[in-house]
Order: structure tokens, then C-alpha cells, then sequence
């Protein structure tokens, strides 16, 4: 795929109906080709932050119910059981924050690119936000060819 040329944030060379049939990745090729002005005048909502913050702090949270669980011989002991009904609360936690990232509109390529990684998984995005990422580039994408 050719890079699009840019002019002043707008994606010269992409129409809207050509967007609609662009793979994942060639899509994120294309946001990343155009988004040389994006930077310290899109802030991130703080609510994107906000998320990731306790994404981190979950994650985190989890490593470590894993490492008491396998020290412990997972559910061989008391504890061990304990720290694997810790990580499951977690993850559901997780979960919960996941999902709501996914429904939260992007209202920048910034934002955009923030959920992508948070929802991603060593670099992929999974399957069941796939949809939802597409429709919000999609979105942008017009918005930034109207001017």
C-alpha cells in the first residue's frame, strides 16, 4: 500500500468508501502515516488515562496473586486457593475495564492509539474488540476528511 499523502491532517490520497475496505493493519498503517500533527494539541481524555492507570494496577496486582499462588503450590494449600480466587476477581475487574475502554469512543488519534495497545494482547488486538477499534478509526478517518 502506497503511503497517503497528508495535508494539514487530512489524508489526501483515502476517501471514506476506500477506507471501508482496509484491513486492520492496513488502517493502522494509515493512521499512523497521518498522524504527523497529532501531539500536544489532542490531549488524551483523562478518562482513557484514568483506565489505563488501573488497567496497570490490575495487571500488576494479578502478577503478583500469580507468583503468591505458584509459591504456595496454587491449590494444593489454603493460601494457594486464596490467592487463585484473588486473581479471578481480577480478572474480572480487568474485564470490566476492558469492556468499558472498548464502548468509550476515541475522540482522537491519540485516544485511538492508547486503546489499541491497552486492548491488545503482545501486540495484537483481540478478536472481540476488533469491531468496535475499526468502527472508531472509521470515524476519524471522516471526520478528518471533512476538514
Amino acid at each position: 500500500m502506497q503511503e497517503p499523502k497528508i495535508d494539514n491532517g487530512r489524508l489526501n490520497d483515502v476517501s471514506a468508501e476506500e477506507a471501508d475496505s482496509l484491513s486492520l493493519p492496513e488502517l493502522s498503517h494509515l493512521m499512523q502515516a497521518g498522524c504527523g500533527g497529532e501531539g500536544a494539541g489532542h490531549q488524551i481524555h483523562p478518562v482513557f488515562l484514568t483506565i489505563r492507570s488501573a488497567l496497570e494496577q490490575a495487571w500488576s496486582d494479578h502478577a503478583v496473586c500469580d507468583a503468591r499462588a505458584a509459591a504456595a503450590e496454587f491449590s494444593a494449600s489454603d493460601e494457594g486457593r486464596a490467592a487463585m480466587a484473588e486473581m479471578d476477581r481480577i480478572q474480572h475487574r480487568i474485564r470490566d475495564l476492558e469492556t468499558g475502554l472498548a464502548a468509550r469512543p476515541s475522540g482522537n488519534l491519540a485516544e485511538l492509539r492508547l486503546k489499541i495497545a491497552l486492548l491488545s494482547l503482545d501486540g495484537q488486538l483481540r478478536p472481540e474488540f476488533e469491531a468496535g477499534v475499526l468502527a472508531d478509526a472509521m470515524r476519524l478517518l471522516a471526520a478528518r476528511e471533512k476538514g
